[in-house]
């Protein structure tokens, strides 16, 4: 014989503590871009045009094909970091990764400084580090 308790908590279905199966998917895919474009942005830019161009993709390693791609992921990043900040409440997270992209961006097109797009980079991955242990001891998330 079920306990009252028991059967309530199996009738929850997909969420946990308020929070939807979906909810937390969007949660952990949003901090799956964000680390995956502060990783491959900056860092592997001479790989990803040795493979373009390998692939007969060699048009795509020009500065009019690569800038909206990095402002597209750049963007898809920051969002992703305030979709997870939307759900956890600590929104320094975004502003850390606003200010790793714009180091990014503005090292790679506005002044061609490598430190400067390096030290975006690390910015952008120690704010998604950070925001993967936050949302590891998040009740909402």
């Amino acid at each position: 014989m079920q306990t009252q308790t028991h059967k309530a908590k199996q009738n929850l279905g997909p969420t946990r503590l308020g929070v939807s199966a979906v909810q937390r998917w969007f949660s952990a895919l949003a901090s799956f871009f964000a680390s995956l474009v502060a990783i491959v942005c900056p860092l592997c830019i001479p790989a990803l045009g040795s493979l373009l161009a390998s692939a007969g993709l060699g048009f795509a390693v020009s500065t009019t094909f690569l800038q909206p791609l990095l402002v597209a992921l750049l963007l898809i990043s920051i969002g992703s970091l305030a979709w997870s900040a939307r759900l956890h409440g600590r929104w320094w997270i975004v502003a850390s990764g606003l200010l790793g992209a714009a180091l990014i961006y503005g090292g790679r097109y506005i002044q061609f400084n490598q430190p400067m797009m390096w030290s975006g980079a690390a910015i952008l991955i120690g704010t998604s580090i950070a925001n993967f242990k936050i949302k590891r001891g998040c009740a909402r998330c």
